[in-house]
């Protein structure tokens, strides 16, 4: 039986179902509201804590800044894929061959969106404990304190966020095999560099 997604089993989903973009933009769009529903969650949270410590007028100023973070998130996770998608297919091209065509290589992209999530519902979960753990007597105690709890959790994100570019380097690589037609571990290298490149420009 063909596999629905290729999470799991890349290299048959895509052998047997192609490159059709429409899933993987469905998939894309639900990784942009997946962190979307982060941020609006963060934004909940912090105003709930300052209202429930008179800051009314303070947790109404949380949502103008909550939807311009939404929108930016969004334009950014459409930029980033099709930035992703070009240097990966470049660098593709360059060390294994001409075969693979862009709209392949931006659906790997798309698919390969999805494991963000786990980055997402990570970040949340730091931020609820920052929140919650912070005291509201005065902003500079407040954001000392959030700012202390958020860095205690740093490592561990850090390191969910390494699996999940190895998650992505999984798809890429059996994504690329097929697309370009090479079982040679080219396609690891190429997905392998995108993957962890990306991931190192997180950390700055």
């Amino acid at each position: 039986m063909a596999p629905r997604t290729p999470f799991l089993h890349p290299r048959e989903y895509f052998d047997q179902h192609g490159f059709d973009l429409r899933p993987a933009a469905v998939v894309a769009g639900v990784a942009a509201l997946s962190l979307a529903l982060v941020l609006i969650g963060f934004g909940v949270l912090l105003s709930n804590k300052l209202a429930a410590a008179g800051g009314a007028d303070a947790a109404s100023t949380i949502w103008p800044l909550v939807g311009a973070s939404i929108v930016g998130l969004v334009l950014a996770m459409a930029v980033g894929w099709v930035l992703i998608a070009g240097v990966l297919h470049v660098f593709a091209r360059a060390i294994i061959g001409h075969d693979g065509r862009f709209t392949e290589t931006f659906a790997i992209v798309g698919w390969g969106t999805a494991p963000t999530a786990l980055t997402g519902l990570a970040l949340f979960v730091a931020l609820a404990v920052a929140v919650d753990g912070a005291t509201v007597s005065s902003p500079e105690l407040f954001l000392e304190q959030f700012q202390a709890t958020l860095q205690q959790t740093s490592a561990v994100r850090t390191a969910i966020s390494f699996a999940v570019a190895g998650w992505q380097t999984y798809l890429y690589a059996h994504g690329l095999a097929v697309a370009f037609d090479d079982d040679s571990e080219a396609p690891w290298l190429a997905g392998g560099v995108i993957a962890y490149g990306s991931w190192l420009l997180t950390l700055f």
